[in-house]
C-alpha cells in the first residue's frame, strides 16, 4: 500500500535531517456483546485523537484532537547495526530536540502515543536485538514517560512491522515492552496493528503476544472502509456491510472481552482520501493506488465524524484518523487523507473541530437507532444535567432520511431541548439544524453529515 510508501518517508526523512538539521457503565456492543467491565467511557474530548509527525504543529490541530499519535522511527534515536548505547535524550541522533517538540504538543494540551516504529530497519540488521530493544524501551520511558516528564503517556510496539518474521518480531517486541515497564511502570503499551488470524504484510498476529500479554495495556488495530477487489475496489462509507471496516474492530473487541476483559482497544489508523472537491468517476479497471478517489473532501468529513462516534458507541476507547495533512495529490492512496491540504483547512478540519468542541464533555450513553435503511442516533451525556443525541443517514452520498426520536425512550423526559446544529465544514461554523417538538418525540431530517440534539435537564426533573 501507498501508506507504506509514506511511512518509509518518514524514516528516509529521518536520515535527511540528521544531515541537515540543527542541533462507565457496561453497555452493549453493535453486535450485541458487551463491553468490558472495568473499562468505563471516555470523554470526546480524550477519545479523538490524530496521526501526526516531526512537523505538526499541536496548536493548529487541538481544536480537533485531544490525542495525537506519532511515527517515533527508531532509527532517529539508535543505531541498531551496533551494540547498544543509550540514546543521547534529549536530542535524537540529528539532534532534534525531542523534550522541545513533544513538550510543544503538550502545551497545546494533546496526549502523546509514540509509536515506536522499526519499519526501515532490516529485521536482520540488528546487533544485539533483545538487548538493543530492552535498553531502548527502559531509556525511553525513563526520560519520555509519564512519571518522570510527562511527554509520553502510550508506546506501540511498531505500526505495521509485517517485514518482521513473527519470531524476530516477538524477540524485540517483548524485550522492549519489558524495559518500557522497568523504565516507567506508569507507561502503557499497545500492541502493533494486530490481527486475529496469522500474521501478515500490515499486521501482527496477536499470538506474537502468547505468555506475555500482562505487558500490554492496549489492544491496537487499523481499518479502512473498502469493497471490491483491487481492480475495482474504492472507498465506501464506514457503515457499508460490504466492508470490514467496523466488523474487524468489532473481531478484536469480542476478542477482548473473551480472553483480556479490562484492556483497551484502540483503533489508531482510519481515513478517506479525497484528491478533489468533487470526487472523480470510477475507474474500473484501474488499481485503486493509480486512481483518484471518488469520494469529495464533505464526504470525508461526513465519514470521519460517524466513524468516531460509532467507535465511542463500540467501546474503542481511543481513535486516530490517518492523518493531519497531505499535499494535495490528484490521485494514489493514502495521499489526500489530510485534515488539512496544502495548507488550507479541509471540511473534515471543521467538522472534527465542531464534533469535539460540541461533545467534548460527554460520553457514549445508548444506541437510539442503528438501521441500515433508516438513521443512526446515539445518545451522549455527561453525566449529569447534559445530553446530546446525534442523527445521521448511513449512506454512500448523504441521503436525507425522516428521523424521530422519541424522548422517552433516549432517557430524555425530564430534559428539555435547547438546541440542534450540523457540525461545521467551514470557518462559518456549525450550522443550524430544524428541529420540530411534538408528543413527546422530536422529529428532524437525517443528513449524511451528523446532526446533535442539545438537551438539559429541567429544573427538579
Amino acid at each position: 500500500m501507498l501508506k507504506r510508501r509514506i511511512l518509509e518517508g518518514i524514516c528516509v526523512l529521518a536520515a535527511l535531517l540528521q544531515a541537515f538539521a540543527a542541533p462507565a457503565t457496561r453497555a452493549a456492543q453493535p453486535d450485541g456483546t458487551p463491553a468490558a467491565a472495568g473499562v468505563p467511557r471516555p470523554l470526546m474530548r480524550d477519545f479523538m485523537g490524530v496521526c501526526g509527525h516531526y512537523f505538526f504543529d499541536g496548536p493548529t490541530y487541538a481544536p480537533a484532537a485531544g490525542l495525537v499519535r506519532n511515527y517515533h522511527s527508531l532509527n532517529w534515536d539508535l543505531d541498531v547495526t551496533k551494540p547498544y548505547s543509550d540514546p543521547p535524550y534529549p536530542f535524537a541522533l540529528n539532534r532534534v530536540n525531542w523534550e522541545d517538540l513533544y513538550g510543544g504538543w503538550r502545551k497545546a494540551g494533546l496526549q502523546i502515543d509514540a509509536c515506536l516504529m522499526s519499519e526501515g530497519i532490516r529485521p536482520t540488521a540488528w546487533a544485539t536485538p533483545e538487548e538493543t530493544a530492552y535498553g531502548y524501551g527502559k531509556a525511553f520511558a525513563r526520560f519520555f514517560g509519564p512519571s518522570t516528564r510527562g511527554l509520553v503517556s502510550t508506546v506501540e510496539l511498531g505500526n505495521e512491522p509485517g517485514e518482521y518474521p513473527d519470531d524476530r518480531y516477538t524477540l524485540i517486541a517483548r524485550a522492549m515492552a519489558r524495559g518500557l515497564k522497568e523504565g516507567d511502570p506508569g507507561i502503557r503499551i499497545a500492541t502493533a496493528n494486530l490481527a486475529l488470524g496469522q500474521s501478515a504484510r500490515y499486521e501482527k498476529s496477536i499470538k506474537c503476544y502468547e505468555g506475555w500479554l500482562d505487558q500490554i495495556d492496549i489492544l491496537n488495530v487499523h481499518s479502512y472502509a473498502l469493497v471490491g477487489d483491487w481492480l475495482k475496489q474504492r472507498r465506501t462509507h464506514p457503515e457499508d456491510p460490504a466492508s470490514p471496516y467496523l466488523s474487524r474492530v468489532r473481531d478484536v473487541l469480542t476478542w477482548r472481552d473473551a480472553h483480556a476483559p479490562g484492556k483497551e482497544v484502540w483503533v489508531t489508523e482510519f481515513g478517506w482520501d479525497a484528491h478533489g472537491s468533487e470526487g472523480a468517476p470510477l475507474e474500473a479497471g484501474v488499481p485503486i493506488d493509480q486512481r483518484p478517489s471518488t469520494l469529495t473532501r464533505i464526504q470525508q468529513a461526513q465519514f470521519l465524524a460517524r466513524s468516531y462516534l460509532i467507535f465511542a458507541r463500540m467501546g474503542v476507547q481511543r481513535a486516530c484518523m490517518f492523518w493531519y495533512r497531505d499535499e494535495g495529490a490528484e490521485k494514489g492512496l493514502f495521499n489526500a487523507c489530510g485534515l488539512i491540504s496544502k495548507g488550507v483547512k479541509q471540511p473534515a478540519f471543521y467538522a472534527l473541530a465542531s464534533l469535539r468542541q460540541n461533545l467534548g464533555d460527554c460520553a457514549f450513553s445508548q444506541a437510539l437507532s442503528e438501521e441500515a435503511e433508516g438513521i443512526y442516533a446515539y445518545r451522549f451525556s455527561d453525566g449529569g444535567d447534559h445530553a446530546c443525541v446525534a442523527v445521521w443517514s448511513p449512506t454512500l452520498n448523504g441521503d436525507e432520511r425522516a428521523a424521530e426520536i422519541e424522548l422517552a425512550n433516549a432517557g430524555l423526559a425530564d430534559f428539555r431541548f435547547v438546541r440542534a446544529v450540523e457540525l461545521a465544514t467551514s470557518e462559518s461554523g456549525d450550522k443550524e439544524a430544524s428541529v420540530e417538538l411534538a408528543g413527546g418525540r422530536a422529529k428532524l431530517r437525517a443528513a449524511g453529515m451528523p446532526r446533535l440534539l442539545f438537551f438539559v435537564r429541567k429544573a427538579g426533573g
